[in-house]
């Protein structure tokens, strides 16, 4: 085998040390593979999936709290419908997704931290990731997707709210997901397990060679809880290295199995609230379709013994192909993975493979796949036809070590920037920095906060003292976004996805995200940098950017786009 030995001894150790699978009360273990040849049956769990019907997929969406057994622990978790992953929506370009959000969570508790968000931790909203679709209301007392809302205009315990999405016959086709986007409390809920996966198919489903191939939706989540298995303070999730090892759909290490020659397609959702997930299976390559949610032109091949796999930061989904080799044992592991210092993420095993059986001959597609238009390439052409619109935004966690107030050194230093590379800073009022270009955490009171890595106390997000890009409908821009920590911010924007063109200031092969991380190691001397450009087309109205660190977005570090 290609895999080093003493690699392979350290999976098989890790795997016997983790052998103990104890699946969520809400699912059970499947059998092997369908045609029954296996003698090796599968842990691996499909979380329910929902399809649309006459062009229609309604479904209620029930928030409570329910009790599971997660990684060989009983946890009390807020939830979706009592089910941990929530159930995947699969729906065709063109068709129309109707959810109805039924809050039964209790009353919001009174908050065991003197931080302002922790005041609604039960109250919630809705945000469809990776979906280009109409944001704010798109009828009476009817929702698209919409996240700019303050405590008060959220679901809140006892109430419902109902939400359509009209799916482009042109959307582009992938993966998606959905979980809650209530400023303040998105961390706490996602980070109970309150997401799902949403399928587009379309003409990408309908390539002979993916159409062939078996369907898996995993889902990787690291639900926190206490002893008590409940997630009741802030602090639980801005905690260092917070995170616990990730499930898979609610298992922690699933078997799969597949035989010889099988080529299956697997839909991928980093779930999780902070960490980054570096993917790659001994000895076999995985097959890039769509990134995303956007699918690309050719698949992009993933070999099994690079350093850096397939990274999927938080939020980030990606559509792979893989085609089983040799029988043999194999795993799916999360290489070790430097987000910036101090956060070197460790290697783990994620499931085990199982390749056994009569050998099938599936190929893996080689003519070029479709793509829809509204992922065709911007050109510098079309860019300068909307007016050659560039903009410079900036992400940075401000606080001080000493708990100081934030109008003091060092955190007061925040436009420490070159000369010339970010213009346009604006101060607002109440010693809050917030500027047009920045995306800032943290408040200007200086009050001290019970979370030792973040002395601050810190605020939600607000989106009435927040920066504010503006721009109209059906023009072209091209953004650059600073970094200006050590540490690999994920930016994610809502309703458009970009198309990254340059990374630190470098050319890079274009290609299409919603979801970027950051370069790490960024500094206010010397900012690491993405730069995209993207269209703004079909919708007008207000939606938000952000860091896509779960516990960030909620501390402040977020900007509002309004498209005119």
């Amino acid at each position: 085998m290609n895999t080093p030995q003493s690699r392979r001894d350290f999976l098989n150790v890790s795997w016997r040390l983790g052998v103990g699978v104890v699946l969520p009360s809400t699912v059970a273990a499947c059998g092997g593979v369908s045609d029954g040849i296996s003698s090796t049956p599968e842990t691996f769990v499909e979380p329910t999936r929902l399809k649309a019907h006459n062009g229609v997929l309604d479904y209620t969406l029930r928030m409570v709290y329910a009790d599971f057994e997660l990684n060989g622990k009983r946890a009390h978790l807020r939830s979706y419908n009592g089910m941990f992953p929530a159930p995947t929506l699969q729906l065709r370009a063109g068709q129309t997704l109707r959810i109805r959000v039924v809050n039964d969570l209790p009353a919001n508790p009174p908050s065991a931290e003197p931080a302002e968000h922790l005041r609604y931790m039960n109250s919630a909203n809705l945000h469809t990731h990776g979906l280009h679709v109409a944001p704010g209301l798109v009828g009476d007392n009817l929702y698209g997707d919409y996240v700019i809302d303050d405590a008060e205009s959220a679901v809140q315990p006892g109430q419902s709210r109902q939400h359509e999405y009209a799916i482009g016959s042109d959307h582009p086709e992938g993966t998606s997901w959905y979980h809650p986007h209530l400023h303040g409390s998105t961390a706490i809920q996602v980070g109970s397990g309150m997401a799902g996966a949403i399928l587009i198919t379309g003409d990408l489903d309908e390539v002979p060679e993916i159409a062939a191939a078996r369907d898996r939706v995993m889902v990787f989540q690291a639900p926190i809880f206490d002893d008590s298995g409940r997630l009741e303070r802030f602090s639980q999730v801005t905690a260092p290295h917070a995170e616990p090892p990730f499930l898979i759909n609610g298992v922690r290490r699933p078997r799969l199995v597949l035989r010889p020659g099988q080529v299956e397609r697997w839909r991928l959702v980093n779930a999780g609230i902070a960490h980054y997930l570096n993917l790659a299976v001994e000895e076999h390559a995985l097959h890039l379709v769509s990134w995303d949610s956007c699918p690309r032109s050719q698949p992009k091949v993933l070999s099994p013994d690079t350093p850096q796999g397939l990274v999927l930061a938080p939020g980030n989904r990606a559509d792979v192909l893989i085609k089983a080799g040799a029988p043999g044992r194999y795993v799916l592991r999360t290489k070790p993975y430097d987000m910036g210092s101090p956060n070197v993420l460790a290697e783990d095993v994620l499931a085990e493979i199982i390749v056994e059986g009569e050998p099938l001959d599936m190929a893996l597609p080689t003519a070029p796949l479709p793509v829809p238009r509204a992922l065709a390439s911007i050109s510098d052409d079309e860019l300068a036809a909307s007016g050659g619109l560039r903009r410079n935004v900036v992400l940075r966690s401000v606080f001080n070590d000493d708990g100081s107030p934030l109008d003091q050194a060092p955190a007061a230093n925040l436009l420490n920037v070159p000369p010339g590379e970010l213009d346009q800073w604006q101060y607002q009022t109440d010693s809050t920095f917030f500027a047009d270009t920045a995306f800032t955490v943290g408040s200007g009171d200086g009050r001290g906060s019970p979370v030792p890595a973040m002395p601050a106390l810190f605020t939600p997000f607000q989106s009435h003292r927040a920066g504010r890009q503006t721009v109209a409908l059906d023009s072209a821009a091209e953004w650059t976004v600073y970094n200006m920590n050590p540490v690999q911010h994920p930016f994610h924007i809502h309703i458009n996805p970009v198309q990254v063109v340059k990374i630190n200031g470098e050319p890079v092969e274009p290609f299409w995200a919603d979801t970027v991380g950051l370069p790490r190691g960024g500094s206010p001397e010397a900012p690491t940098s993405i730069t995209f450009r993207t269209r703004f087309t079909d919708f007008t109205g207000v939606f938000v950017m952000h860091c896509h660190i779960l516990a960030h977005e909620d501390m402040g570090m977020m900007q509002l786009v309004e498209v005119t």
